[in-house]
């Protein structure tokens, strides 16, 4: 008897961290799935003037070793799919970078990605006195940034229990050199 319910928990417990694990996997799609959407022509037209296709291309090789180097086919990449992935149209802009230093963007944008970029575009006067929006400048004044998905809506800073992307201690895959 003392076997059998051994086994049994034993198999109940293993169904339990099979359940777990492939649940969680598939239930918990990606951040870039959950919020992304069809951009209107105005917000395209807007984003656009803040990609650079050569630096785009230089930061990621993934994407012209699969689909070249053209402007326009990058540039089609970044709306369809990067900027969902949070990856930088240019060395000039990092929206993880711009949530995560401007508080007060956070509590009326939340996790809405676009609104970020729509701001950034559209109010050059402020970029003035904002915090320079790259990851180099982030670092290089001691701040701690947050993934753009973990804003919320009325509220400043992170939702609780969110994990930086970048701290001045680790920021993976930047050279400050």
């Amino acid at each position: 008897m003392k076997k059998f319910i051994t086994k049994a928990l034993a198999m109940a417990l293993a169904v339990v961290i099979a359940i777990t694990t492939f649940s969680t996997s598939s239930l918990a799609a990606s951040a870039a799935d959950t919020h992304r959407r069809d951009l209107t022509a105005e917000e395209i037209v807007t984003i656009k003037t803040m990609f650079k296709a050569d630096q785009y291309a230089k930061y990621y090789p993934d994407v012209v070793k699969e689909l070249g180097s053209d402007e326009q086919v990058l540039f089609n990449h970044f709306i369809t799919f990067g900027i969902w992935e949070q990856r930088q149209p240019s060395v000039a802009f990092n929206v993880d970078v711009y949530a995560s230093r401007n508080p007060d963007l956070q509590s009326v944008y939340g996790d809405d990605i676009i609104a970020y970029y729509i701001h950034y575009a559209t109010h050059p006067v402020e970029n003035g006195w904002r915090a320079t929006p790259t990851p180099h400048d982030a670092i290089w004044n001691g701040c701690t940034i947050y993934s753009v998905y973990d804003f919320v809506k009325g509220q400043t800073g992170p939702k609780k229990g969110a994990i930086p992307v970048l701290t001045p201690n680790s920021h993976p895959r930047i050279d400050l050199v």
